[in-house]
């Protein structure tokens, strides 16, 4: 959990630092009448997207990939707004010798979270976002090739994460997003994942 912790307390730290820094930027230090970036409004709405990556938990790994849905609100250079997704997930482990085999994976979850960011360009923006997870688990062990175990359950736990996104024109968008996850039973694991998003209405 230390870890995650930490990589999540430096990410934020850097926001912000970024966030009081961009006010500064725009008035360029000069006055009342020194230029201020115009920040067109593209990034409030409704939008849809895919998404995949890769997770990590101890010595697990694995591939996973789903789709969000979310809206964001727009006030000049900051975003902020609500975010859901699912995702399928092959982030698993196993072991094995001459007479047992074991393994356990995480094979779905889903996430509700909210999001803020700030826009370093009118169009490129970097955000902090924090929520609910939920993931579905399973393990089997078989012993000379019969199963002695199966077992599965969902477990429900912190969300947080921190991620950069440009729009490539006023209705398709990319992101590249760190997902940090603390869960009590199957410990704390967390994804790298890139993602594609479509809006929709003005």
């Amino acid at each position: 959990m230390g870890t995650f912790r930490s990589i999540a307390v430096a990410l934020v730290v850097l926001l912000g630092a970024l966030v009081p820094a961009v006010p500064a930027l725009a008035d360029d230090g000069i006055g009342p009448g020194a230029y201020r970036p115009y920040y067109p409004g593209i990034w409030q709405g409704l939008y849809v997207g895919l998404n995949a990556g890769w997770g990590w938990s101890g010595d697990a790994s694995g591939v996973i990939g789903g789709a969000q849905v979310g809206y964001n609100w727009q006030s000049n250079q900051f975003v902020y707004g609500l975010e859901g997704d699912i995702s399928a997930a092959d982030i698993g482990v196993s072991a094995g010798g001459a007479f047992f085999d074991v393994s356990a994976s995480i094979n779905w979850l889903t996430t509700v979270r909210g999001r803020v960011g700030v826009l370093v360009q009118p169009n490129l923006l970097i955000y902090a976002t924090a929520g609910v997870g939920v993931a579905h688990w399973e393990a089997h062990a078989s012993m000379l090739g019969m199963p002695i175990l199966q077992t599965s359950g969902n477990e429900t736990g912190f969300v947080y994460g921190i991620g950069v996104e440009s729009q490539w024109t006023e209705k398709m968008s990319w992101r590249l997003e760190y997902l940090g996850f603390n869960e009590d039973r199957i410990g704390d694991f967390g994804v790298l994942r890139a993602g594609l998003n479509f809006k929709f209405g003005p």
